[in-house]
């Protein structure tokens, strides 16, 4: 007798887990199909998840409540969009699950070793490409013990306390936590919110980020530079103030780190009018 396992395709049809459970143990070829769909729609779900967390901030209409129904709402468009092949993870399951199932109702022999070696590669290469964003920082000082090797280091480079680029990176990031990401949450390791121009020859990802413009707020879409690591973001950053004329008075005025982060943006590194105050708050609260 064949299993309906359409209600498999429906999140909160909890009775369809149990049918396409039933059709797997009788070797269903619907069953395969529709596990691998399943499985594809797991990875999805992680994606999406990646994309939510990328949000530069709350919104006014941000609850338990409503996460808890957008979350419902995400399962249940895994499922669906699953059901496209977008990636071909399924397609790919079901190559391998049926190789397998056709030797062993066969001669009896093992998959060969080259066939589970390319699943293997394809899921290695799947685990890569969704990569998951980078550690969240617990706490403040969870940021600053990671970042400060880096910080002491471009703070040399430009004759500036390290705490004032501690500081800084923390306001652009929310302590590490809202660091840029690409849409599938892999991490742009871009602590300082600088933008890629025509120059830039690395990679980048187009992102909303508020700015002022005559003193009013509001939200542009603008390409963010993507670095390997946070050492580079530094790295990047010592070198885009240096190399930077407008910047050139600003290395002339770092007696201190207020008069440095003060000079940075009146030169117009950043729109906010307050930038310059938010930085020197997080030193004095923070005690960096």
């Amino acid at each position: 007798m064949e299993t309906d396992l359409s209600s498999a395709k429906i999140y909160t049809e909890f009775s369809g887990l149990n049918k396409l459970k039933l059709a797997a143990k009788n070797s269903s070829p619907e069953a395969l199909e529709e596990v691998a769909n399943q499985f594809e729609a797991f990875f999805m779900k992680m994606m999406l998840k990646q994309m939510r967390s990328a949000s530069l901030g709350e919104s006014m209409f941000d609850s338990d409540q409503s996460r808890l129904y957008q979350d419902m709402m995400d399962q249940q468009l895994s499922l669906n969009l699953s059901e496209k092949r977008i990636f071909g993870i399924a397609d790919s399951l079901v190559r391998q699950l049926k190789q397998s199932v056709n030797n062993e109702e066969g001669s009896g022999k093992l998959n060969p070793l080259p066939d589970r070696v390319n699943f293997e590669k394809t899921m290695l290469k799947l685990s890569t490409d969704i990569k998951l964003k980078d550690k969240n920082f617990e706490t403040p000082k969870d940021f600053i013990n990671e970042m400060r090797p880096y910080a002491e280091a471009a703070a040399e480079e430009l004759g500036i306390p390290a705490n004032i680029l501690l500081a800084q990176s923390a306001l652009e990031t929310g302590w590490g936590n809202k660091v840029i990401q690409h849409g599938n949450g892999q991490s742009s390791h871009n602590l300082f919110g600088i933008k890629a121009d025509q120059r830039w020859q690395g990679d980048y990802v187009n992102v909303s980020s508020l700015e002022y413009v005559d003193g009013k707020a509001k939200r542009e879409f603008s390409n963010f530079k993507v670095y390997e690591s946070y050492k580079q973001s530094f790295e990047d950053y010592v070198d885009f103030i240096k190399s930077n004329d407008r910047y050139q008075t600003v290395l002339k005025n770092n007696d201190s780190g207020e008069t440095y982060i003060k000079a940075l943006q009146d030169a117009g590194y950043a729109t906010d009018p307050q930038y310059a105050n938010k930085v020197i708050n997080i030193v004095q609260r923070e005690a960096i």
